[in-house]
């Protein structure tokens, strides 16, 4: 995790701007040890949060705002440490300069909004969850340049050697999202998708709400999946597996396709990892023969009404409510001045949440980093936000 560390911090009046990144705002936590700090390069929006100690500082990328690729947070940094003439006691953000050919590599990376509001393909789709190294991925999306493929990761460095790969590879038919697959193919179309690969999920034997595969997931992969499309797990933990049998046996109408030890064209470092360990690798196919309705959208949730955030303050206190499918739990309040501010809340289906921060200017709020997905426990969610703001 990129941050530096620094025995004083003499703040400077803010806006100040420094290669490119501007540091337009600081935003004092309730609880006077944290701060946040609201930064812009290019088209990036994003905190920086300073964490006060007990005997220095520690400043770093906020996780919740968190921009690819890391070298901007680095950089961002690094900027703010210069603006201040921070004499630093630690620091992990020094890196080579990037190659030339790899720079705007996170072209290929593409935020949540892009696919809930703006993807457009004439292409069949292909979708993996959980890409890893991407050798896999990367494979498939050069031998079937006539398919769009879709990578889903939320590990930051194997976001960052993808988009790399994807860079010199030039290839033009593949993005990525950071995002939770459980929620991401609710933006997909119907009957659009050709393959969904679910290649070696964490198993969660501990955590079994926490897996990918679910009845919901297969209820939303066998309506974006065209007829005879398929849902493929490829797996080397025999629970996993028994698990997902299971869970498709239970469908009503299931077409199954099972195979143990199968070769493929393409495997992971780990998959090689443990076939030399002479662990079983198992694959269960899911092949859909129907064709799904249209999905209902649902409309962009906004705020309609004005509050001041001085009227919000005054009443704040941590909230959480609640209900049958879904949650809101407003966490901590950040004042920039007397009219503005921010709120950390989240909210959302209960294993599926969403974790966001309000922002209140000139009477008016906004979610950030980005606006609520579009999905039906969101909406609920929002309605219950709007009941805690305005009553």
């Amino acid at each position: 995790m990129p941050n530096i560390q620094t025995k004083n911090l003499p703040y400077r009046v803010l806006p100040l701007s420094k290669n490119g990144y501007t540091f337009h705002y600081i935003a004092q936590g309730s609880k006077s040890d944290e701060k946040l700090v609201f930064t812009t390069f290019e088209d990036k929006k994003f905190f920086l949060k300073i964490i006060e100690r007990s005997d220095d500082f520690l400043i770093k990328h906020d996780k919740l705002t968190r921009v690819a690729p890391i070298y901007i947070i680095k950089n961002a940094l690094k900027a703010f440490q210069e603006l201040h003439a921070l004499k630093l006691t630690f620091s992990n953000i020094e890196s080579k300069k990037e190659a030339s050919h790899l720079e705007k590599s996170d072209d290929y990376l593409k935020p949540i909004t892009y696919f809930a509001n703006e993807f457009q393909t004439d292409k069949e789709i292909w979708v993996e969850v959980g890409f890893g190294s991407g050798r896999h991925l990367l494979h498939q999306a050069a031998a079937h340049p006539e398919i769009q493929f879709i990578g889903l990761e939320i590990h930051g460095p194997s976001i960052e050697q993808v988009t790399k790969q994807c860079k010199i590879q030039n290839l033009e038919n593949l993005l990525i999202a950071a995002f939770d697959a459980r929620i991401f193919l609710e933006f997909l179309p119907s009957n659009a998708v050709g393959k969904i690969f679910v290649h070696f999920p964490v198993p969660w034997d501990k955590k079994p709400h926490r897996r990918v595969i679910s009845t919901a997931f297969i209820d939303e992969s066998t309506r974006v999946l065209k007829k005879e499309g398929t849902l493929e797990l490829r797996t080397d933990s025999e629970n996993y597996y028994a698990y997902t049998y299971e869970t498709f046996i239970s469908l009503t109408q299931a077409d199954l396709h099972i195979r143990k030890n199968r070769e493929i064209a393409i495997s992971s470092k780990y998959e090689d990892r443990w076939k030399k360990q002479e662990k079983n690798i198992y694959d269960i196919t899911l092949t859909n023969h129907t064709l799904s309705d249209k999905k209902k959208a649902f409309e962009k949730l906004t705020f309609q009404k004005p509050l001041s955030f001085a009227a919000f303050k005054e009443k704040f206190s941590p909230y959480v409510f609640k209900g049958d499918d879904f949650f809101v739990h407003f966490e901590r309040v950040y004042q920039i001045d007397e009219n503005s501010g921010v709120v950390k809340l989240s909210f959302g289906a209960f294993e599926k949440c969403e974790h966001k921060y309000l922002i209140f200017n000139d009477n008016k709020i906004q979610y950030f980093p980005y606006e609520a997905l579009p999905i039906e426990q969101n909406l609920k969610s929002h309605q219950k936000i709007e009941e805690f703001l305005y009553e």
